[in-house]
Order: C-alpha cells, then structure tokens, then sequence
C-alpha cells in the first residue's frame, strides 16, 4: 500500500484487480488495511461506516471486472477508538461478509486505538463457506475451530513483520491442519515502521502449501479444490474433541 494514501492505493491496487480477473480468478484477497497500511492515525485512515469511500470504490471495481474483493479497511473516524476491519464484496458488490478484528495487537499498541470485535463472520460463496479473520487472530486456535464448523476455507490477511515471518507461515498452516480447512494468508510487501516480507500463502487442509509469494509484491494465483469436506469426512478430528472436558479444565 501507499502510507495513509487511500487514493494512490487503490489505483495500485486496480491494477492487480485487472490481472487477477484477467487470470480467471474468483477472488481477489488484499492485505490488512489493505488502502492506507497499517496506522494507528484513525481519523487520517477511517471511512465513514455506512458511507465508506472505500466500499463505493470495491464495489464499482468488483461489478467492472467481475470479481470478488476482500479487502481490509477502518471504520470510526472522530470515535475514540475505531475499528479494524475485513471485507467481502461478491462480483456484483454484494457485501458477504465484514468481520471486526477479535484480538487486536495489544503488544504493539493497537488495542489502545482499536476495539476489540465480538463475532466471528462466516458466509458461503460459490459453494464454499467461508470465514474471516486478521493478523493476529492466527495465534488463537479458538477463534478458528469455532469458524471450521460452518467455514471449510479461511481467509486470513494481515501487517505481519519480516522479523517474525516464520512464526506467521508455521502458524498458517498449523490452523489449516488442526481445522482440517484451506487457509488463505495474505500478507503485506514493504517498509514504515518495520520491514514486511509478504510470505502469502494459500494452504491446502492436510498443511500442504499450495502457492506463496515473499520478498515482493504481485499476484499469487492458487487454485483450492474440494478436499477439505472429504478429508473431514473420512478422518473427523472434531468428533474426538472434547468440549466439555475442556472448558472444565480452563475453569479448573
């Protein structure tokens, strides 16, 4: 993305609509924030919620070239704390789904400007359910055993530094694994305040990567075909989960 520069970014970002669509693509995923980068300047950043700038822009996009966008964006300018968010526009702009970030980055300060979403979003598309999340919602296997028993593919995007790639591209595929689900990750290229390496990657249900794309920026083109229900339903983990022993230890 261009730093805090929504309108340069999504005319970058066109460019990369065309040629997915141009791919035969039936989506397209971008990264966290994904028009204006990673900031906690809430009131530079923010669309207005309900009148988003951001969603005219996507949706027109979408319905030219016909394709779904996902795409990350922020809501609550002038509120004291905003909200990061994750967006799902069908081909002809419909929204599917938007899904509030459930655990912002305390560490790095983000919970002090962003509050803290309250459900997990899942949605069918095309015939596959599907299921939201953000960054650093990939360290709570909860959250994602939960979406798995609706969504069989879950996209994840993210401002995931270089420092720390390899904790990003383990933990991809380990949710993918343990939920027996496709897992798309999508990360950011560049530098501001720290170095991202992107590392996108899309994960097949038994932690197979399929595709990744690191050190530049461009299109990852992956195909997800229809294993995740069929590996479900010939090796079922979550019919040996125990819930409620679990939930009595953790109160224990």
């Amino acid at each position: 993305m261009v730093w805090e520069d929504r309108e340069a970014s999504i005319i970058k970002a066109e460019q990369m609509i065309r040629e997915a669509a141009d791919s035969g693509c039936d989506v397209i995923v971008f990264p966290e924030m994904s028009f204006v980068g990673y900031s906690m300047d809430i009131d530079k950043i923010a669309d207005t919620e309900g009148d988003s700038e951001t969603e005219k822009r996507m949706k027109r996009l979408a319905r030219d070239y016909q394709i779904a966008i996902a795409y990350g964006w922020v809501t609550g300018k002038g509120k004291k704390k905003g909200k990061n968010r994750f967006r799902f526009l069908d081909e002809t702009g419909a929204c599917l789904g938007d899904y509030v970030k459930i655990h912002p980055f305390t560490y790095g300060g983000e919970a002090e400007h962003y509050e803290k979403g309250e459900r997990i979003v899942t949605f069918s598309y095309k015939g596959r359910d599907i299921a939201l999340f953000i960054c650093y919602d990939l360290r709570f296997p909860e959250v994602f055993q939960i979406a798995s028993k609706k969504a069989e593919v879950i996209f994840v995007i993210a401002n995931w530094p270089a420092s720390r790639i390899w904790q990003w591209e383990v933990l991809l595929r380990a949710r993918a694994i343990e939920t027996q689900s496709y897992v798309v990750g999508v990360n950011c290229v560049g530098d501001r305040d720290d170095h991202y390496s992107g590392s996108s990657m899309a994960v097949d249900c038994m932690g197979n990567i399929l595709g990744k794309i690191a050190s530049k920026e461009g299109i990852l083109v992956c195909d997800l075909e229809d294993r995740a229900r069929h590996l479900r339903e010939k090796f079922n983990i979550k019919a040996d989960r125990r819930k409620d022993l679990y939930r009595r230890l953790e109160q224990a």
